[in-house]
């Protein structure tokens, strides 16, 4: 009985030996699998505005009015800052970036301030002095203001401070801020009927 008993031990202890045995060996494989996969696998990269200088946060359905602030000074510059020939360029860079709700309204205004620098050769320099955020919920609106300089050819024709409204709006389902509207802020001296809704038409 003595004999059984140390038999049925040995064959306990054996048993439990090769069932560790096979778990070190799985778990040499999966790590195997983990570093191949790691070497082999491409990451996902997410952008951001590439001026970034201070602290932001996107969480919600809301984001820090620091997000908002350098979003609008990255997109003020790629709308306000172009060439007849790198205007297309410019506005596609900007439609990545643009709510799904607001595309086809944006993509016509930037078509007609397209057609219009290219026709008469216009290009324009911002240069932004103060940008104000405010926030409502989800919604983000950032007015920029400073000297945008408007050449025909090579020749300055005018140099005035304007102001600019970039409204955003924040996913409440992803963390992502995206374009809603852009427009020139009317002076409240500006003659009436002048709304702002085309951006670069009343420059010239």
């Amino acid at each position: 009985m003595e004999l059984d008993f140390t038999q049925n031990r040995y064959l306990k202890v054996l048993s439990n030996r090769n069932l560790l045995g096979k778990i070190l060996v799985g778990s040499f494989l999966l790590n195997v699998m983990q570093m191949i996969h790691l070497m082999t696998r491409d990451d996902k990269v997410i952008l951001v505005p590439p001026t970034i200088s201070q602290d932001v946060w996107v969480m919600g359905g809301q984001s820090s009015k620091s997000y908002i602030e350098e979003w609008a000074l990255y997109l003020s510059s790629e709308l306000l800052n172009m060439t007849p020939e790198t205007v297309a360029f410019h506005y596609d860079a900007v439609l990545r970036y643009v709510h799904p709700k607001s595309s086809a309204t944006l993509k016509k205004q930037f078509e007609g301030d397209s057609k219009h620098l290219k026709e008469n050769t216009i290009s324009t320099l911002f240069k932004p002095k103060q940008v104000t955020v405010t926030q409502a919920g989800s919604q983000g609106f950032a007015l920029v203001a400073g000297t945008l300089s408007t050449f025909v050819g090579s020749k300055l024709i005018e140099s005035d401070d304007k102001k600019y409204t970039l409204a955003f709006e924040t996913s409440k389902y992803a963390p992502q801020l995206s374009l809603t509207s852009f427009k020139e802020t009317p002076d409240p001296l500006a003659p009436p009927g002048h709304t702002g809704d085309v951006t670069l038409k009343n420059s010239s």
